[in-house]
């Protein structure tokens, strides 16, 4: 997502784990079906590598409007991920593809982000050459679209289909709770805090 000063917001951590140091700790079978790594799919366990697989998933379909692997038959889908090489457009730079190639990579003890440097070989990547990544932490850098914004609850960027849909209860109609019953023990949001600055689009 973007928040209001037009800065990226990593969002929905509603299938992460934590503690996950190899790449076969993890066995589920869970996540968005186009995004999911080789390994997932074929029950091998999985683990960090999953994470730098789906990467190369948001920058292909950032840089290219479509997603690498996409087809409405979930088992051809699945095929096409553990076995099917990527086609990159004409239009994509030379460490773009570079870079999508190594993050593509179906064996996850060789894709880029897996070696002992871990996330700072992707960092370090030419595709990244002009990027100061303490200056972007430090939200130093001029952002290429800040949204204009009435107020805080301002919605105009997101599409009608979302907001025309009818507002309905987390908790199924059928639960009782008592007012000692906390639905949402354990989760991090704290609805008590003023989250005027962290208002997303």
């Amino acid at each position: 997502m973007i928040g209001e000063d037009g800065y990226i917001k990593i969002t929905d951590f509603g299938l992460s784990k934590e503690n996950i140091a190899d790449n076969s700790s993890a066995n589920s079978f869970c996540g968005t079906p186009e995004y999911l790594a080789p390994e997932i799919i074929e029950g091998k366990g999985h683990g960090l590598a999953v994470d730098w697989w789906s990467l190369g998933n948001i920058l292909f379909e950032m840089l290219t409007g479509m997603p690498p692997f996409y087809n409405k038959d979930r088992q051809k889908l699945f095929n096409s991920i553990k076995a099917i090489k990527i086609k990159y457009p004409k239009y994509l730079s030379k460490e773009a593809v570079d870079l999508l190639q190594k993050l593509f990579v179906k064996d996850p003890e060789k894709r880029l982000g897996n070696g002992e440097n871990g996330l700072n070989d992707i960092k370090s990547h030419p595709f990244y050459a002009e990027i100061d990544w303490d200056n972007l932490l430090a939200k130093k850098i001029k952002p290429p679209f800040v949204p204009k914004l009435k107020n805080i609850t301002d919605v105009k960027y997101i599409d009608k289909e979302f907001t025309s849909l009818p507002i309905k209860e987390s908790v199924n109609s059928g639960d009782s709770l008592n007012p000692e019953d906390d639905p949402y023990g354990g989760f991090s949001y704290d609805p008590n805090k003023n989250n005027e600055n962290e208002n997303n689009i």
